[in-house]
This record gives C-alpha cells, structure tokens and sequence, in this order.
C-alpha cells in the first residue's frame, strides 16, 4: 500500500463522536501535540462502543482523543472522541512531567477472553487472537501514519504508555508491551513500519504524462484519421476541386503520385479551389 492508501484506510475506518460528557473534554485544555501514545485497555474488552460509553461519563477519570476496537466484527473502528489538540487524561505523572501535555493518545481494545494479574495477561489464547491482532496492527499501523502526518511529527515520536513511564513523563503501566510481543510485534516494529510508510514519496505526475495520457485515451477512444491517397477515394464533394488544384500544381502528390490528404486537408482543398476560381474570374474580367 502507498502512503496515501494507508492514510485513506485509516480514515475510511474513522468517526467523528466527541465524549462531550467527558472531564478531559469539558476541561477544554488545549496542546500542540508533537508525538503520540499507543494504550491498549488492560482489560478484554473488544467493544468500542462500550468502551466509548465508559469515557462519555462525568465520572469516569480518564479521557482519550481516540478509541480502536471492534477487531473482533471486521476491520475495525477509530472513535475521535475528543479533538486532536485537546488534553487527554492518558498516562498520568512521572517524575520528569507528563506526555498529557504534549501528545495525543489513543485506547486500542483488547479481544475478550483474557483476565491480568498486576499488567501481564492470563489465560491470553494467541493462535484464537491471531486474526484480531492482525486486523488490529493494520488498523493501528495506519492510524498512527494518518496522525503523523495530520500533526507533524516523525515515527521517534511514537510510543505507548509503558515508554511513557521509561522517559519519566507517565504513571508505570505495562501497554501496550504486555500484549504486543506475544503476537511477535513490539513498538519498535510499530515505529519501523510508521517510519517507512511516511518515507514514502507521493505520486506526482508531470504536465507532460499528463498530456501523453490524454494524447493515448484520445488514440485509443477515436476512430484512426482517414487517409486519401488519391482522387478517386475523395468523397463525390471534394473531387472537382482537388483535380482543380492537381491540375493547376498547386496540389501535389508524393515521388508516387500518392496524396495524403485528411478530412481536415478536404475543407482547405475546397477553400483553395474557390478562391482560385475567383481569382481566374476576376482576372478575365480586367481584359
């Protein structure tokens, strides 16, 4: 897939439905957000309405711009909750600040049938999973490109919660490492794969392939141009006047005698052959 394919994927894939019930939202703080982090719930919870419905509460805490589920009925869904400029409730502190102020954030669902002990997954089935998580990497792959490249910033500036915590700008949460690594994935493969999508050059297209490509539907849509060789292919219209000017030198064939005359060639062979004409008439006139 191109650049531009990936971008479309995601936003094919992509509503629009603010959790205006949300405490991050109803604070109205604003960011300028130069990186993301990547969640995943902690929870088995496919869902993405249920888990829009837990945001869209005043009471609830916690506040994402996006939300990724549904792998488990197709493709998948993104859920923009909250506008890309608005302050999440996403990672908490570290010692060294919080990424809430500068990075937009997302929830990506978990499929069902798992339950965790501290941050490490029991009773996680990965052959069962494999089919969700690989609807959910393209999904995910593609939202971070169309992100990236919405706001501005490179790949490096990929990371999930876990990397929150390492760069002393989040609360210590194990996601989305806990999960990723058992389908062979890590986040270090998320930023590989985001790097080398936004890399790619876009299409461009000169005037001049513009034109050829005219040129050829053109060929390839209209009949071949009529060619006449010579006086007795002419339509009955044209004769007279081509065997006027043949006669008179100013119409000439090839070393062969062959014309090569148009449908175009034929109105100026009738034009010609008139204004010679008129010209002979008006000389006999003079004597």
């Amino acid at each position: 897939m191109t650049k531009g394919e990936w971008i479309a994927y995601a936003q094919a894939h992509l509503e629009v439905r603010y959790a205006t019930q949300n405490g991050a939202y109803r604070a109205g703080r604003i960011i300028r957000p130069e990186g993301c982090v990547n969640h995943s719930l902690g929870v088995a919870q496919p869902s993405v309405e249920v888990m829009y419905s837990r945001m869209n509460r005043t009471d609830a805490g916690w506040g994402v711009n996006a939300i990724l589920g549904d792998f488990h009925v197709g493709e998948g869904r993104v859920i923009l909750c909250m506008p890309y400029d608005r302050r999440p409730w996403g990672v908490g502190a570290g010692v060294r600040g919080s990424w809430n102020d500068s990075r937009i954030q997302w929830e990506v669902c978990e499929p069902a049938g798992h339950t965790y002990a501290g941050g490490t997954m029991v009773g996680y089935d990965v052959a069962k999973n494999q089919r969700y998580f690989d609807r959910m990497w393209k999904l995910l792959v593609a939202w971070n490109v169309f992100v990236a490249t919405e706001l501005g910033y490179g790949a490096d500036a990929v990371n999930d919660h876990a990397e929150s915590y390492l760069a002393g700008m989040g609360s210590n949460h194990a996601d989305m490492g806990q999960w990723l690594p058992k389908h062979g994935k890590s986040m270090n493969h998320l930023r590989h794969e985001v790097q080398a999508i936004l890399d790619q050059e876009e299409d461009t297209v000169t005037e001049e392939q513009v034109r050829r490509i005219v040129a050829e539907e053109l060929e390839r849509l209209l009949p071949p141009e009529r060619i006449y060789t010579s006086v007795d292919e002419l339509p009955g219209w044209a004769r007279p006047a081509a065997e006027q000017l043949l006669a008179a030198g100013i119409l000439q064939g090839d070393q062969t005698g062959r014309l090569h005359l148009t449908e175009a060639d034929l109105k100026w062979v009738s034009a010609l052959a008139r204004l010679l004409r008129l010209t002979e008439q008006a000389r006999l006139c003079l004597y």
